[in-house]
């Protein structure tokens, strides 16, 4: 997106309207296999109030009846996490994320009456429209509403700015630009979100991820470029390569703000004392870092991997080559055409040298 780089400045509402909405409890269960205990989400949730965040979201990664609806178990139901949240918090809102599909509207009417603030209903940016009725009912039910826009890498600045603004027809409160893939680079993500936020009166929010180390510079880039709501997790625990750092962006917004908000030392301390000790999953650093290159989203990389090594080819030319083809939902049969193509390829340019 390197056409963005050179976009024109408009004027921001500055670092002072940033809030930060913190996901660990969501994000950053996939990091643990979805098995954040009660107890650890009770400490998270009492931590993140007490240090003054104030839009937390908890639950399973991929959102209400994900574990159900994709048979991927988590240590704590739905239900339970309603149960926690509210015994847990006082002054903070508390969210879940919402994938339409995975859940159905039922089960965005049990979060509200069960005492739900906010609801992120996430959408492929290629395909905006199922998020209508989510969002219609969200409102309907008197909650918060954001539609989260995730794979926003695969469409040019004019279809970002288009999808941002059906959101915003369908009634949703706040737009989130999502950098699924954490291919972006600061400068970029400035010129994004001051392009869009000419196109839509609502908030625009930030969800970044770092598989180039950028999730915090791109969070920063995102807030002085005039988003509202920037997403972070405790020790950057998220998906993949991580999340932005709640702390470290705490830290920076009570450096660069008029009123500070954020305690940073104490989301530090809750951080290092009940998030890093947790038991993650391995993370693969090649292949977070050539996913943020490729700008090919995490999800495909078990596929991508099985038919490299079907057709014996190098998982990383592959993933390449997928991206050149199709970012947002690659099939298997284009994933193995590729890798035949490269195997055909090879074989051309070693016949060629032999010849030689």
């Amino acid at each position: 997106m390197s056409s963005l780089q050179n976009d024109t400045v408009t004027d921001c509402p500055g670092l002072d309207a940033v809030e930060i909405l913190d996901c660990t409890l969501r994000d950053g269960s996939y990091a643990v296999n979805f098995q954040f205990t009660e107890s650890t989400i009770s400490k998270v949730l009492k931590g993140l109030e007490a240090a003054g965040i104030r839009l937390i979201e908890l639950g399973h990664g991929l959102g209400l009846n994900a574990a159900e609806a994709l048979a991927k178990p988590s240590s704590v139901s739905d239900e339970q996490c309603f149960e926690i949240a509210v015994d847990s918090l006082a002054k903070a809102n508390w969210g879940m994320f919402c994938i339409p599909g995975i859940a159905k509207l039922t089960h965005l009417r049990n979060a509200a009456a069960a005492g739900m603030g906010f609801v992120r209903v996430g959408v492929e940016i290629t395909d905006v429209s199922p998020a209508r009725e989510f969002i219609e009912l969200s409102k309907e039910l008197g909650l918060r509403s954001f539609a989260n826009l995730m794979k926003t890498n695969v469409l040019g600045i004019d279809g970002v700015a288009e999808a941002a603004k059906q959101c915003q027809k369908f009634g949703a409160e706040g737009v989130y630009l999502v950098d699924s893939v954490g291919g972006f680079l600061p400068s970029e993500v400035d010129a994004l979100f001051r392009y869009v936020s000419r196109y839509v009166s609502v908030p625009l929010g930030f969800h970044g991820h770092d598989n180039l180390g950028l999730a915090n510079a791109n969070a920063l880039a995102a807030a002085n470029a005039g988003a509202q709501y920037v997403d972070a997790t405790l020790d950057g625990i998220g998906r993949g390569a991580g999340n932005t750092t709640t702390e470290v962006l705490g830290a920076i917004l009570w450096r660069e703000t008029t009123h500070p908000r954020y305690e940073y030392r104490a989301l530090s301390r809750l951080s290092e004392t009940v998030i890093r000790p947790l038991a993650r999953l391995r993370d693969d650093r090649t292949y977070q870092l050539v996913g943020g290159l490729t700008q090919t989203h995490s999800s495909f990389f078990p596929l991508i991997t099985k038919c490299a090594m079907a057709k014996g080819v190098d998982v990383f030319d592959l993933m390449g080559a997928v991206a050149q083809r199709n970012k947002v939902n690659p099939s298997e049969e284009l994933i193995t055409n590729v890798a035949s193509d490269l195997v055909s390829e090879s074989y051309a340019l070693g016949s060629a040298a032999f010849s030689s």
